[in-house]
């Protein structure tokens, strides 16, 4: 009954769909605008907020093309759930809904751990030549 779910095209815009938050985020390392002195207000070293910008980026683009799908997952779940505590701690006022909308998307990013990229990325290209 609902086929056109279960198709190619489907897995990769929900994977595009998914990431777009953590890549559009890392453009702020390539316009020189990286948030160091929010993140260093939290304790957070500036080195480690650049490296956080670029993990947004990049393994953010690495999932939109579907390569190395898993270890970008598995890296952008360890950046938000520190971000989730760090930053929008739900047991402060007002940061609730923010809190469980970082653990919503670690959910998004667990289930590509384990599906993979789907056929139209480069991981399944690589499968099917």
């Amino acid at each position: 009954m609902l086929d056109f779910l279960d198709n190619k095209y489907t897995m990769a815009v929900g994977r595009i769909l998914l990431v777009m938050i953590f890549f559009i985020g890392g453009f702020a390392l390539l316009k020189g605008s990286v948030p160091i002195g929010y993140a260093a207000a939290k304790g957070v070293p500036g080195a480690l907020v650049w490296a956080a910008f670029a993990l947004k980026l990049f393994g953010g683009f690495a999932i939109i093309i579907g390569y190395q799908t898993r270890i970008a997952a598995v890296l952008l779940i360890i950046f938000t759930i520190s971000t989730a505590f760090i930053f929008h701690p739900y047991w402060v006022e007002g940061q609730w809904n923010t809190f469980w909308k970082e653990i919503s998307m670690i959910g998004g990013l667990l289930i590509l751990v384990v599906a993979g990229p789907g056929e139209l990325s480069v991981e399944g290209a690589k499968k099917t030549a």
